[in-house]
């Protein structure tokens, strides 16, 4: 499990589903990332392979878009709230090179009633040079299209149910204030 040197709170690995792109379990074309959180923050390492690529050499931006998006979106679960992007905007600064642990970590900027504004960067794992960043507006999905969903996700939906019933425990006994 991966730890943060920042918060002393223990890393809880979030669930996967079936077919993502990001995070899928059974998706033999995805990048396999794993997800941890700490309560405020999300983040995922991947080692991105050759076939990843853009240049020679390079991760394709696309891929780093959607480690991004998947990382930043996923805080949501954390405030108990399933959403899909409105909006996600990158800033490239260098090349995400390829063959190299890389990280990428989200958090939450703020919460609104009917959309969540989350920010994020991948850096190199072992430096934390910056190679870009994002900022993302989502939107809640409604309670029912939520279950219905996440159904439909496949893999491990209990996972899902234990993981964000813990969530919820977790966020009630907190002290006001806090999370």
């Amino acid at each position: 499990m991966l730890a943060r040197m920042s918060d002393p709170r223990p890393a809880r690995r979030q669930p996967g589903s079936a077919l993502c792109f990001v995070c899928g379990t059974k998706n033999q074309y995805g990048l396999g990332a794993s997800f941890y959180d700490d309560g405020r923050e999300v983040w995922t390492e991947l080692t991105p392979a050759e076939h990843h690529q853009g240049w020679p050499g390079v991760l394709h931006g696309g891929i780093s878009s959607a480690i991004l998006d998947e990382t930043i979106g996923r805080v949501a679960f954390l405030h108990d709230r399933w959403v899909q992007t409105g909006k996600l905007s990158l800033r490239f600064v260098k090349p995400a090179p390829l063959g190299v642990p890389l990280r990428a970590v989200g958090r939450l900027e703020r919460n609104h009633a009917r959309l969540m504004e989350m920010s994020g960067e991948l850096v190199v794992a072992s430096t934390g040079e910056l190679l870009a960043s994002a900022q993302g507006t989502f939107v809640p999905l409604p309670d029912a299209a939520r279950a219905a969903l996440a159904r439909q996700l496949g893999g491990d939906f209990e996972a899902w149910e234990r993981w964000l019933g813990e969530n919820r425990a977790m966020r009630e006994s907190e002290p006001e204030g806090r999370g």
